[in-house]
């Protein structure tokens, strides 16, 4: 079956209202049924393609109540899909959304919340990331809407419309469907989910992992991003310097100018300057993957900053980090490994939901340099943080 008889067959067999909201009058009227929810279950369709920023281009809302699954009480479940292109957010709707509003079911929400502080202004809480609530029931860390419908309701969501345009207008029947089916089964996952979380005594880790899922939408730049490649051993110290400012120059850059990191200067472009070093237009043309075109819109920033970085004194440079191919480094990163394997064991978790490799490699960065460690804290520090700290001693 195809996905396109695979949808149609689906709904057929659901019932539920999909409420098309294109003006303020309509937002009002949302707004006030939407009232009396004790959960909203909320969902964004964005375009993202060519902007740093996402483009918000449909917002979902369904209210539910709690123990009454919408549909169960032979009520037809109504959806509303609001055009944030033409209706700006009601004052209403941001009371809504805010902490005085009711409980807010996403799935996945890192962008959903980007779109939500680009639209309205407000991030939504407090929330729910049923994404994150499967993984600390014992499921896997990163399941994708469709797979975990399937787990709870036994019904396989088509995704055909995922990548279609939802910014043209009107919107076809197909990507309505497929919008109001987003948040469609959130309350029935969220009500098996949490059952399962009381009974194991979790309720409390997913409120602290749900309690701030990022709070400037992108709006301010990342100090931090310039450590996430995983290749910054190969450099000099110069070069690792010149990799720093070249990030936090482009994190504030892209911003400005609203394009994705890699329409301005991609990630192995940046690596690549940085491992040569250039001084000069002539030596930055021959920069592998350069194109004319960017050298001409950036080159002299660049050039700029890399000359900044020439002059800083050899004791002022960062310190390279080690290599992940040392067998130091492999033995430090075994013992961790296993402690948060034997700890995830015990609590039947996956192991990536209690430390990721990024969370452990900054372990052994800093244990190299003889900095403080960053251990967990929270739940996760109860659990791990003392077992962690004592993997670093010598057996």
């Amino acid at each position: 079956m195809s996905d396109q008889s695979a949808a149609t067959a689906l709904l057929s067999e659901l019932d539920f209202d999909a409420i098309w909201v294109e003006t303020p009058e309509a937002l009002a009227a949302a707004c006030a049924e939407l009232e009396g929810a004790d959960w909203l279950a909320l969902d964004t369709e964005f375009i993202r393609e060519s902007t740093f920023f996402p483009i918000p281009a449909l917002v979902q809302l369904m209210a539910a109540r709690d123990g009454e699954l919408p549909g169960a009480d032979g009520k037809t479940p109504r959806i509303f899909l609001i055009d944030p292109t033409v209706v700006p957010a009601s004052d209403a709707l941001k009371r809504l959304l805010g902490p005085e509003g009711p409980l807010k079911l996403l799935h996945a929400c890192g962008e959903d919340m980007e779109v939500f502080l680009r639209w309205a202004g407000v991030a939504p809480a407090p929330l729910i990331d049923t994404q994150i609530a499967e993984g600390l029931t014992g499921g896997e860390a990163s399941m994708g809407y469709q797979r975990l419908v399937e787990r709870v309701a036994g019904i396989t969501v088509p995704k055909e419309e995922t990548r279609s345009n939802w910014l043209k207008r009107p919107l076809s029947q197909a990507q309505c469907d497929y919008a109001a089916l987003d948040v469609l089964f959130l309350p029935q996952v969220w009500a098996q989910q949490r059952e399962a979380l009381n009974q194991l005594g979790r309720m409390a880790w997913l409120e602290e992992d749900c309690s701030a899922p990022g709070s400037s939408g992108g709006a301010t730049p990342d100090p931090e991003y310039w450590k996430r490649h995983r290749s910054l051993w190969k450099l000099s110290p110069h070069g690792l310097a010149a990799w720093q400012s070249l990030c936090e120059w482009r994190e504030a850059q892209i911003r400005l100018r609203d394009v994705p990191r890699s329409r301005l200067l991609a990630d192995a472009q940046l690596f690549a300057i940085c491992e040569r070093l250039p001084v000069n237009r002539f030596e930055l043309a021959k920069v592998e993957g350069l194109h004319p075109p960017q050298i001409k819109r950036i080159g002299d920033s660049v050039l700029e900053i890399l000359k900044d970085v020439a002059m800083i004194d050899d004791s002022q440079l960062p310190r390279v980090p080690p290599s992940p191919l040392a067998p130091e480094w492999k033995a430090r990163m075994k013992r961790l490994k296993r402690e948060v394997n034997a700890v995830a064991e015990a609590q039947d978790l996956k192991p990536e939901i209690l430390g990721k490799r990024r969370d452990m490699e900054a372990l052994v960065i800093a244990d190299y340099e003889g900095e403080p460690l960053p251990l967990p804290g929270g739940w996760r520090g109860a659990l791990l943080a003392e077992r962690l700290a004592k993997a670093f001693q010598p057996e």
